[in-house]
């Protein structure tokens, strides 16, 4: 809340003429926040299939605790804390430490590749309008080629992702403490991981697409550019580990992309970014709060019936 009373302020001769412009559509808003917490959903069975190929399981409503409340860790620099956190509580319902730490890491790696991979896809007709630039027949065709050595590349780190899980655990071990022997990744769960998050990457597009047409008529362009800017400004506040849930950068990211997508104008990008922070923080935290206030209580009923 903070954050955003601050842009508004800095922004606000910019920001003022779209704010009098705003037409909430509230069918639109609420369908987007139904299908961020479908994508919320579809990232827990994820997680729980690529449990499964380390013989392991959880009860989904064990997993969806442990996900949502793991969750608030983004909100902490460095990010790490989330991946550590998942694991954690994983083991303390029962699940090995090898299953638990490499699972999560592994959806966290995929997620990241597999959103590189989406924007290549998304964004590759409209390479010339995003560089700024007229560019020539060849040129395009050169730039095109460009984003597809990207998906390339994309493809050949998730191969490899079987053998760079096991150093990002032993990295992750060093700075949280805790050593962390993660074996050979199962191929298997790559492609599960893989398939999971790129489905979910089109998704919260989709949904950024009607939440930003639900909040002003003037939004326009297809769904297509709207998974390519998403991703992209999600992308880019994940890896600034020193930005608490990516705040700052990732609106910076649409205020950026937008116009230069002719999605928005610069005042009406702002504010989209500023509402759909708030709205997807309330979406984030509400149900990891509520998550772990019933875990709290119940392990607080559980220690008194031991006691008893």
């Amino acid at each position: 809340m903070g954050f955003a009373a601050r842009e508004l302020a800095h922004q606000w001769q910019g920001v003022a003429p779209a704010l009098e412009g705003l037409r909430l559509d509230w069918p639109r808003v609420l369908a987007s926040g139904a299908l961020v917490i479908a994508t919320y959903l579809l990232l827990i069975e994820a997680w729980r299939a690529t449990l499964r190929v380390w013989s392991e399981s959880l009860p989904f409503s064990a997993a969806a605790r442990i996900w949502f409340v793991s969750n608030l860790g983004k909100y902490v620099p460095g990010k790490v804390w989330q991946i550590a956190a998942m694991g954690a509580l994983a083991q303390k319902r029962g699940v090995s430490a090898t299953a638990a730490i490499g699972s999560s890491l592994l959806v966290n790696l995929v997620s990241v590749l597999a959103g590189f991979a989406v924007i290549a896809a998304t964004a590759a007709g409209r390479v010339g309008a995003v560089v700024g630039a007229q560019m020539t027949g060849g040129a395009e065709r050169s730039a095109q080629f460009i984003v597809i050595g990207i998906v390339v590349v994309g493809a050949v780190a998730l191969a490899l992702a079987p053998v760079a899980v096991p150093r990002l655990a032993a990295l992750a071990g060093r700075m949280t403490g805790r050593p962390l022997a993660i074996p050979r990744v199962p191929p298997k769960a790559v492609w599960v991981a893989a398939a999971s998050t790129v489905a979910s990457w089109l998704a919260y597009g989709i949904a950024f697409f009607l939440f930003a047409h639900g909040i002003t008529p003037r939004a326009t362009g297809n769904a297509l550019s709207y998974i390519a800017v998403y991703t992209g400004s999600y992308l880019a506040g994940y890896l600034a580990l020193f930005a608490p849930g990516g705040v700052g950068i990732r609106e910076a990211a649409i205020v950026i992309a937008m116009p230069k997508f002719g999605l928005a104008s610069a005042a009406d990008a702002a504010v989209i970014a500023i509402t759909s922070r708030l709205w997807l923080t309330v979406l984030e935290i509400l149900p990891g709060l509520l998550l772990f206030r019933s875990g709290s209580s119940r392990t607080v009923r559980d220690h008194s019936a031991e006691e008893g």
